[in-house]
């Protein structure tokens, strides 16, 4: 079983592995939605680098699972998620990269169980 909440404060959680899998679609989608950072805070003085995806669209598209994850945005940004622990196992484990506009939607879904490829069609869709 993978784990399902993510966070010092359990800021994303999700409620099965239907929606962590959906949850991936839905960042592989490449469609000017998002982008996954790690922003190196420490390099200004602060206390350390934080994992974030930048939101480029109202969060009211976005799913309930992000809801408690937002932060403000800067720029063109709109919204932040933040949450080191989450983007930390994306990248590593599904082929998620830093700063692409375009993520290699293929090699994700290479990543994803037969028995859950549904589920990461359904965040492609959403």
């Amino acid at each position: 079983m993978i784990q399902l909440t993510y966070g010092t404060k359990g800021q994303i959680a999700f409620s099965s592995e239907n929606e962590f899998y959906e949850s991936l679609g839905f960042l592989a989608k490449n469609d000017g939605t998002t982008t996954i950072h790690w922003e190196h805070n420490e390099d200004q003085g602060a206390w350390g680098s934080e994992g974030r995806i930048h939101c480029y669209k109202n969060i009211a598209t976005f799913p309930i699972y992000f809801s408690s994850a937002f932060t403000a945005g800067v720029g063109k940004i709109v919204h932040r998620i933040n949450c080191n622990e989450y983007i930390q196992y994306i990248a590593t484990n599904h082929a998620f990269i830093e700063r692409q506009e375009i993520q290699d939607e293929a090699a994700i879904r290479a990543t994803i169980p037969a028995v859950n490829l549904a589920d990461y069609l359904r965040g492609l869709a959403l």
